[in-house]
């Protein structure tokens, strides 16, 4: 799995400027990976140059073609498919603590506006000549001999967050901006549904909720009366059970899609909990023992 910000601070195929924990990046898609798995640990907004890329989420599955945009929820995982060799995007990596600062600092009233509703992993943005106008001055940054100034990359940073907030479009965002404002920790409950089938570590889970290791555990217990690992293993073997019976896809491919280490460890959990191996699942479709209800 890919954290997707870590991985454009040393990539040689991306152009970086860097202030604080703010990141603007020109990423030119690799050829030799088309397709990968990614999270990230801080939200991002995306907007294509060239070329064409498919977003799959657990709820949806998104083209971006040149021109469009999107925003991606900090403390999210998805697979991330490029489909024409030419693909390039700028991205811009922007920390919950910096869009409360932008908030409290111009006291934006979109702010205070209609309570959050939960939404996708991606949230599609509203082409319009604001935003185009926005990205295409960034590009003039990355041709320049030496970087900008960090008061001068801050001010771009807020011209981007501004320009969402005070116009009268991009209505889902502003809700999710909304909600990082009125909280300061992610929700829990959110980010583990909307990521059980990855295959992360206990650390990294915690990292998507911006919480230590021990502090996510206990938290994790107040709201699921179990520990992060069974809760993880159970939510698994349930997604695993619901694509044998609804998808042609094959053992192996089932193990990964439901976030397994591997075949192996897929099998033997799934005969612990259902008594009865995923290939026999398969061949009998929809047929369990009752100890598996």
């Amino acid at each position: 799995m890919i954290n997707m910000q870590e991985y454009i601070t040393t990539s040689p195929f991306a152009k970086k400027i860097e202030v604080d924990d703010l990141l603007f990046a020109e990423f030119k898609c690799p050829l030799d990976e088309k397709k990968s798995n990614i999270w990230w640990h801080n939200n991002f907004f995306a907007h294509v140059l060239s070329g064409q890329t498919v977003l799959k989420t657990p709820k949806q599955e998104y083209i971006l073609k040149a021109g469009d945009s999107a925003f991606a929820k900090k403390g999210s995982v998805l697979t991330h498919n490029y489909v024409q060799e030419d693909f390039c995007e700028l991205l811009v990596f922007v920390p919950d603590d910096f869009i409360r600062s932008v908030s409290q600092k111009y006291e934006i009233g979109a702010m205070q506006g209609n309570r959050y509703e939960s939404s996708d992993t991606v949230i599609l943005l509203e082409t319009n000549q604001v935003l185009e106008s926005y990205f295409q001055s960034l590009l003039i940054h990355f041709v320049q001999a030496a970087p900008p100034h960090p008061p001068l990359l801050k001010l771009k940073f807020e011209e981007l967050l501004l320009s969402i907030l005070s116009g009268s479009s991009h209505t889902p965002l502003k809700n999710y901006l909304s909600e990082v404002c009125r909280t300061t920790k992610p929700s829990i409950r959110e980010i583990m549904d909307l990521n059980f089938f990855s295959n992360l570590s206990l650390e990294e889970f915690s990292r998507l909720c911006a919480r230590s290791l021990t502090v996510f555990k206990k938290e994790f217990y107040v709201i699921y009366k179990t520990t992060p690992g069974r809760w993880l293993q159970e939510k698994r073997l349930e997604y695993s059970r619901y694509l044998l019976d609804t998808t042609d896809l094959s053992l192996d491919e089932i193990s990964l899609e439901s976030g397994f280490e591997n075949h192996s460890h897929f099998n033997r959990v799934f005969k612990n909990k259902f008594g009865i191996s995923p290939g026999k699942a398969r061949s009998t479709k929809n047929i369990f023992p009752k100890t598996a209800q």
